[in-house]
């Protein structure tokens, strides 16, 4: 707040612009903006035998390692697997596979399956189901423009439980209807 601080600082806001430096700020505002690419939706990627697959990630819980699944006596559904106790809670396990109707891994990912396999917890209002994956990669995220429409073999399929393809790392990966999810599991209960 000194006079000699006071003058140092006016001297140096009002000293004479550069000529470089007013043409290379006339060239950048000049040029049209850029549209922002916001990544307006976030979801969890994971494989299930040999297909990759995301879900919105506000369903998604935790991720845990391969926990045991005890069997429900009389129960002859594909659907339900049996039930998982995570942390103290007795939880539904599901497989995701036949709700999708896929078919078992290739051996190539059977090698290293120990160490890949998780459970993914999943919930939503109503329900909360957990199921095993082959491996899980982690959050991925994509606009809405990114999400080109299913092929037409899977657009006409029995069980469309996805809404479109997303491109990662040079995979076809198929984002899945979380709704549609929860209600086909919450029908295979019955």
């Amino acid at each position: 707040n000194c006079e000699r601080y006071s003058l140092a600082g006016r001297a140096m806001l009002e000293r004479a612009v550069p000529d470089d430096y007013r043409r290379q700020w006339t060239q950048r505002l000049a040029q049209p903006k850029q549209a922002a690419r916001t990544c307006s939706n976030s979801a969890l990627l994971f494989r299930l035998g040999d297909e990759w697959f995301a879900i919105s990630s506000r369903c998604v819980s935790e991720i845990t390692r391969l926990l045991g699944i005890h069997s429900l006596p009389h129960c002859n559904r594909d659907a339900v697997k049996g039930l998982v106790n995570i942390r103290g809670e007795l939880k539904i396990c599901v497989s995701i596979g036949s709700a999708l109707q896929l078919g078992k891994a290739c051996d190539s990912h059977l090698a290293d399956h120990a160490i890949l396999e998780r459970m993914v917890l999943i919930d939503n209002d109503e329900h909360s189901f957990v199921f095993p994956v082959s491996e899980v990669e982690g959050i991925v995220r994509y606009t809405d423009h990114e999400l080109r429409p299913l092929p037409a073999t899977l657009a006409n399929a029995r069980t469309k439980l996805t809404t479109g393809i997303v491109q990662w790392q040079n995979r076809q990966v198929g984002v899945l209807d979380h709704d549609l999810l929860f209600y086909a599991l919450a029908k295979g209960l019955k």
